[in-house]
């Protein structure tokens, strides 16, 4: 039996917009305070990343089916592809009701390489803490299958699914045929996560590729949907005076220069570019603390690493 699950799906939302939405109290806090919480994670729903999400949550709702609708969330490392399934799954946390554990959505990291029991032994963590992992495969999967039943998950999010990549083609199509018999199984949907890399991961055979279709989180333009992002994170920071970040056009286009385009690297300058703005009582952000950071972008870290040094 799961614990420490709360009692609802709706408890679970009200805490976490609670934490949210308490601006007026977050930017009184000294500034030490609001320094740590720069550093913390936090998600901005953006067009992309909407998208996203209404069709996690149209998987959600379908009934069950022979061939379930699935698709593969690929696009670039650190743009956004995890923080966005991981919210969803946030949203949808296992909670506990009169009928007993409900499990809406599994997220699962697929597992460092295409090993099967090494699959079935991550999701039996999740739900039965007495399985054993000498059991055989067959008797795993039988036991996957009736509690995944039993507590009605609805989306099975697979992330990192380029690891299987990482063996032998004879290993990689047998983790992929036994993923693809999964879904038969349950006749839920399936969401695969992962990089460029996972498109050759779903590509063993043409009914595997069928089957997930590619959604693409590809990185970021100088566009109204990246002045959109600047404005919608913006609120989220701990400043007591408006940047207008999206409205400095140099700004905005040196922090995409620099970032090359990756969301996490966007993310990761305007926190820093924050905590400047707080260290130096200006309260806001402008142009001038770009040099401060001193920033290498993603290529020339590459650059870097290929160096003895």
């Amino acid at each position: 039996m799961l614990k420490n699950l709360p009692n609802s799906e709706k408890n679970q939302e009200d805490t976490l917009d609670r934490k949210l939405t308490n601006r007026e109290e977050i930017i009184k806090m000294p500034d030490k305070e609001r320094i740590e919480y720069v550093y913390r994670d936090r998600f901005v729903i953006y067009p992309k990343a909407k998208e996203v999400l209404e069709k996690l949550d149209e998987l959600k709702a379908v009934a069950d089916s022979i061939r379930p609708d699935s698709f593969l969330l690929v696009g670039p490392p650190n743009n956004g592809k995890t923080a966005i399934v991981s919210y969803f799954s946030k949203k949808n946390s296992p909670y506990e009701d009169p009928e007993g554990v409900k499990i809406p959505v599994m997220y699962l990291q697929a597992p460092f390489k295409p090993d099967i029991n090494i699959f079935f032994d991550s999701i039996l963590e999740q739900i039965d803490p007495a399985f054993r992992k000498t059991d055989s495969l067959s008797t795993k999967l039988l036991k996957i299958k009736h509690y995944l039943r039993e507590y009605e998950t609805k989306v099975v999010i697979i992330d990192e699914i380029h690891n299987v990549l990482a063996g032998s083609k004879t290993k990689h199509r047998e983790f992929m045929n036994a993923l693809k018999n999964l879904t038969n199984d349950l006749n839920r949907p399936f969401v695969l996560v992962g990089t460029k890399d996972a498109l050759l991961a779903t590509d063993t055979d043409y009914q595997i590729s069928s089957r997930f279709p590619p959604y693409i989180l590809s990185t970021w333009s100088y566009d109204d949907n990246y002045l959109s992002f600047l404005k919608t994170y913006e609120v989220t920071l701990p400043l007591r005076k408006e940047s207008k970040i999206a409205e400095q056009e140099e700004l905005s286009r040196k922090i995409l220069e620099y970032s090359e385009g990756y969301l996490g690297e966007i993310v990761s300058i305007i926190k820093k570019l924050t905590i400047l703005a707080i260290k130096s009582k200006k309260e806001k952000i402008d142009n001038s603390f770009l040099k401060q950071i001193r920033w290498i972008p993603p290529s020339k870290k590459r650059e870097i690493g290929a160096y003895r040094l």
